[in-house]
């Protein structure tokens, strides 16, 4: 191993489970040079998270079972690397950086991370405020992390890391769900670390915005094996086609345009004069509810309309995923919010409930079986109680095979990628047979090929049964192609857009 290597894998078979049939990773061999850029793109599901996990000793110490090969760290094989000694060599930072916090602001997360690595408590106050500094979220420093938005969230995770002074930073999709506005924020933050030594590798769909910056990017397919690498803006033209055989997104390349005309009708669900804020009232008076937050969407006019796909854009933190929470009654508004001409604050959350189905960011919260056949069937079920078992199986089984997912029908929907687990709650409420579906980023951490499939099959849904769809996505190359009608949310306001002027 090179001095100038930062990480190598060599020969690395790694499973889920003891006697499967399937290796995660199939005698991967990978080495990262010290110092770069370097991008880990594939196909959903073809082990780059699992990687990342390996890679940083998380797995097998907290499942699976690594049945051979050599990890080495800086020349340090990993196996003889305590927890503490490996921080100082690398450090992950994951799709979904709530489940990274333990504390209850980032100066206190910041803290409990130089205490794991044994860092002097006289120390501690002093290089927080440098790295700070640094990276330009002294602002943050004393914010509640549960008040911060996706944006925020990903640079107080990714500053955590930098005041550990982890070597080499493991990023898994950590733009999926940022604006353009704070996924520039942090990549401009990451060439900062690079610049100050620190060896960046990150594992994404899409490379668009890695493209400029990054030294390399290496493409895997299925078993985390090289397909091709080396890739850079330079000789990107060379590479299409490995791009495409993969079933991944062309950098610079756009999806056509598969919207229609929206006909006039009556809307299936209208807002009127709809105000939320960002918080729960603080207090009572004059029984009355007093807030002391401030609004994310003050005195809204919205028609959404019925067989119709709708897209939702605006920044990081601007209340897109609470508004869908306020349709589902599960967050508080003023106003009236209409479900085909009644006021739902009128109506039971179970009878509401029949009606609209939800994707959340994060799926595997809505997950009720430990069975990826069985997460199906259930919403099979919902929508035609009387279907014989045989016939459910039957019907799943062909669900699954459209999306990719046959082969893990037996899987646990927790042992499943982020991408694989969101294609799941997606076709799982699509079976379930409600009139209004609400999907908050149901393409983030999907390759190409997946996308496509699961746009297909919306639109296949609307035109052939009438389904009304409402997606929240950062994309706007997505909305433009496939949304009938476009909001966005922004300085408190919902306004219509054309695709035109979102792209």
């Amino acid at each position: 191993m090179s001095a100038n290597t930062a990480l190598e894998l060599e020969d690395i078979v790694f499973r889920y489970q003891e006697k499967g049939k399937r290796n995660i990773l199939d005698h991967t061999s990978l080495s990262i040079p010290a110092g770069t850029l370097t991008v880990l793109m594939g196909g959903s599901g073809c082990g780059k998270s699992t990687l990342a996990a390996v890679a940083a000793g998380l797995y097998p110490e907290n499942g699976g079972f690594l049945e051979g090969g050599t990890i080495r760290l800086y020349g340090q094989d990993l196996k003889t690397l305590d927890p503490q000694k490996r921080a100082a060599y690398l450090t992950v930072l994951f799709q979904n950086p709530d489940l990274q916090f333990c504390m209850n602001t980032l100066r206190e997360e910041m803290r409990f991370c130089l205490e794991n690595i044994r860092v002097p408590a006289g120390e501690m106050d002093a290089r927080i405020d440098r790295a700070a500094a640094e990276l330009g979220i002294a602002p943050l420093l004393d914010r509640t992390l549960s008040t911060l938005s996706g944006g925020e969230k990903q640079k107080a995770a990714l500053s955590c890391l930098y005041v550990m002074e982890s070597r080499c930073i493991l990023l898994d999709e950590s733009f999926a769900n940022l604006d353009h506005e704070a996924a520039v924020q942090l990549l401009e933050m990451l060439l900062r670390m690079k610049t100050s030594g620190r060896t960046i590798l990150a594992i994404d769909h899409k490379a668009d915005l890695w493209l400029e910056a990054a030294d390399e990017i290496i493409l895997l397919e299925e078993g985390g094996k090289v397909a091709a690498r080396g890739i850079n803006c330079k000789n990107l033209p060379e590479h299409r086609a490995d791009f495409e055989r993969l079933g991944l997104f062309y950098p610079g390349s756009r999806p056509e345009r598969a919207a229609r005309p929206v006909a006039e009708g009556k809307p299936l669900l209208q807002f009127r004069g709809v105000s939320i804020r960002k918080g729960l009232p603080t207090r009572r008076k004059w029984g009355r509810a007093v807030y002391d937050a401030p609004f994310l969407v003050q005195n809204a006019d919205a028609d959404f309309p019925a067989g119709c796909m709708t897209a939702v854009l605006g920044p990081s933190g601007t209340g897109k995923t609470t508004t869908f929470l306020s349709v589902l009654k599960q967050h508080p508004y003023t106003g009236q919010i209409l479900f085909q001409g009644r006021d739902i604050a009128k109506m039971k959350s179970k009878e509401l409930y029949r009606h609209i189905g939800i994707v959340f960011q994060n799926p595997a919260n809505q997950f009720v079986t430990q069975n990826v056949e069985d997460e199906v069937c259930v919403g099979l079920r919902l929508w035609e109680p009387g279907l014989s078992d045989e016939a459910c199986r039957q019907r799943a089984e062909e669900l699954l095979d459209r999306y990719g997912l046959k082969r893990q029908r037996r899987y646990s929907p927790y042992m499943l990628s982020q991408g694989q687990q969101r294609r799941l709650a997606v076709l799982s409420v699509l079976a379930g047979g409600q009139e209004l579906l609400l999907l908050d980023e149901p393409t983030y951490g999907q390759d190409a090929r997946s996308v496509n499939a699961i746009m297909e099959h919306l639109r296949e849904k609307v035109e052939q049964e009438g389904l009304t769809v409402i997606f929240i996505t950062h994309d706007t190359e997505l909305a433009a192609a496939w949304a009938d009608k476009i909001y966005r949310l922004e300085d408190t306001a919902l306004v219509e857009k054309s695709a035109e002027e979102v792209l």
